[in-house]
């Protein structure tokens, strides 16, 4: 069986004629019929039934068809890719990074040296659930309904302050932060609702008296010895080293963060980005924040 062989067999289908086939072809009906003959001997099967010139995939043409067909759609994409076409067509690609947002800076320098042509649009904040789909890529810490999700990082979430607090421990209880005054993000936030999360499995309030909707500010408060905050072990380990870390126990605080996209089976240059936003994030995990 062979490339031919299988874009014969699609026209044929497409044309319910030998001779509409092989004007489209540009080969003769002879050359037309003997390669449908060959395909269906090696199937050992029958993919038409015939009257007269016309020829209509039967059932077994038409389950047959589904996946040339669909193999043809993609082999031609992945040459189209090889040949150039990612270098020479500017891209446009959407990215929505609910979480992570230190990572922007390198993943912006990957694709000004990868993906020249690639013009990258990156929200970050205010986007409802229902407006997930317009982007091409979403990195978030939860599975999202009817899109593909990649599991790309985990990581603990650790407490942390300043070394000039005056706090010093190893491993805190969860029950033990009842009573601190914490630094945090705004209620909506990912990563705010992950800790919330975990807390409330354990009926736990925490008193928040700082809170932020952007990370970088939350980060500059804990690192100026405003009070105890949680800290991502990878996804912030850029924080400076004067922050002391402790750990969660007897039941880590942890976190899963995805890299989803709403387009299934990805080809050609969006394929290409979302291999390298994987390693991207596979990269960062080896830098993890250690206690």
């Amino acid at each position: 069986m062979n490339i031919n062989q299988l874009k014969y067999f699609v026209v044929v289908a497409n044309q319910e004629s030998i001779t509409k086939a092989s004007n489209i072809l540009y080969v003769s009906q002879p050359a037309v019929s003997k390669m449908i003959k060959q395909l269906e001997e090696e199937l050992n099967t029958k993919l038409f039934d015939r009257t007269g010139r016309t020829l209509k995939l039967n059932r077994s043409g038409k389950l047959f068809y589904s996946y040339v067909n669909d193999s043809l759609e993609e082999l031609d994409r992945g040459i189209n890719a090889v040949k150039g076409g990612p270098d020479k067509v500017e891209h446009p690609i959407s990215l929505l990074m609910e979480v992570a947002s230190p990572f922007i800076p390198a993943i912006v320098s990957t694709f000004k040296q990868k993906f020249p042509n690639v013009r990258l649009n990156i929200a970050q904040h205010n986007v409802r659930e229902t407006d997930f789909k317009q982007f091409d890529f979403i990195v978030t810490t939860k599975p999202l309904e009817g899109l593909t999700n990649v599991p790309v990082l985990k990581e603990e979430i650790f407490v942390g302050w300043n070394i000039n607090y005056g706090y010093s421990k190893q491993f805190i209880r969860p029950k033990d932060l009842q009573g601190e005054k914490l630094i945090g993000l705004s209620q909506n936030n990912p990563l705010r609702l992950t800790i919330d999360n975990y807390f409330n499995k354990r009926d736990i309030t925490l008193d928040y008296m700082y809170e932020a909707d952007d990370p970088a500010t939350v980060r500059g408060l804990i690192e100026a010895g405003i009070g105890l905050s949680f800290i991502p072990s990878v996804t912030w380990q850029t924080i400076q080293p004067r922050v002391q870390l402790a750990r969660l126990a007897p039941d880590p605080l942890q976190r899963t963060i995805y890299l989803s996209s709403p387009y299934g089976v990805l080809n050609g240059i969006k394929r290409e980005i979302s291999n390298e936003l994987i390693m991207i994030f596979l990269d960062f995990q080896n830098f993890e924040l250690k206690i």
